[in-house]
């Protein structure tokens, strides 16, 4: 892979109340936005656990990144989404953090919500997540969108047991599909500026040619890469992609391929103001 990953520190003004929409990749399949002050995190692992004398990911991988933010420098947030209970979603050490310094509503399917209460979150701070249904968080309206990873065995998640989140805020709309395969009702969803472009070639995700498919049915206008280059792992699977390789599959599409490195933040305008625009500062 020829796309090397340098970590941005997510500054404190991040989390200010805005007048706009700021959007920044975590690594992995993390996501922060702050939506006009309204703050919301989907799939967060912000935290590092100790294994064998050195410091790694909550999944236990040596990590290839440093992380852009630790889960005790968050100073807000107004909800913590989770697509999945897979580890490389879920992570405890980071939900733990969160709820005992922040105390956040937590979204997720019934099994997330089920690891989340047994970890100590209170339960009337947990929403369940219902494809099909809409939850209005502060200056945002999430809607919960279906998902079939169905790669486990011998029990299978099942439909109901992951999901995805659209978040609409009054400057655009940012949707990251969870790990899913390509399924039809997803292809129906709409009006939809930013995706998350998953790069994972395995048949239980969308990869880079589903998520190109519904980069023309829901009408992206900007792509961000991710799903690569966090773990130490060899090239591959759920956690080894390759985005160059990726860029193929976005031609022909009218939105922008962004490869951001974590922290990296990118705003969304107001609507009919103009594009969105990457962060390059250093």
């Amino acid at each position: 892979m020829s796309t090397s990953l340098i970590s941005r520190a997510i500054d404190e003004s991040f989390f200010d109340s805005e007048d706009e929409t700021l959007v920044t990749w975590l690594g992995g399949a993390g996501v922060l936005i702050n939506g006009r002050g309204t703050i919301l995190l989907i799939d967060p692992l912000i935290s590092l656990i100790e294994r064998d004398g050195e410091q790694v990911a909550e999944t236990g991988h040596r990590l290839k990144i440093s992380l852009p933010i630790r889960a005790e420098q968050v100073s807000r947030a107004d909800a913590v989404l989770y697509t999945h209970a897979d580890d490389d979603h879920l992570g405890l050490p980071t939900a733990e953090a969160l709820d005992g310094r922040l105390a956040p509503l937590f979204v997720g399917p019934p099994p997330v919500v089920e690891r989340l209460i047994n970890i100590g979150v209170e339960p009337t701070r947990t929403v369940a997540a219902v494809e099909g249904e809409c939850i209005e968080i502060g200056q945002v309206r999430v809607e919960v969108t279906p998902a079939l990873h169905d790669w486990k065995s011998p029990d299978h998640w099942r439909r109901g047991d992951c999901c995805g989140f659209v978040v609409r805020t009054a400057d655009g709309t940012v949707w990251q599909p969870g790990d899913t395969r390509l399924i039809d009702e997803l292809l129906e969803v709409r009006g939809v500026d930013v995706l998350f472009f998953d790069v994972a070639c395995v048949p239980t995700h969308l990869g880079p040619a589903g998520s190109a498919r519904l980069a023309r049915t829901c009408g992206a206008t900007d792509l961000i890469a991710y799903h690569y280059g966090t773990y130490d792992v060899p090239p591959g699977g759920p956690f080894g992609g390759d985005p160059d390789d990726c860029r193929q599959y976005a031609q022909g599409l009218s939105a922008r391929f962004h490869l951001l490195n974590p922290g990296q933040v990118l705003r969304l305008p107001q609507p009919m103001s103009g594009s969105a625009t990457v962060d390059d500062r250093p």
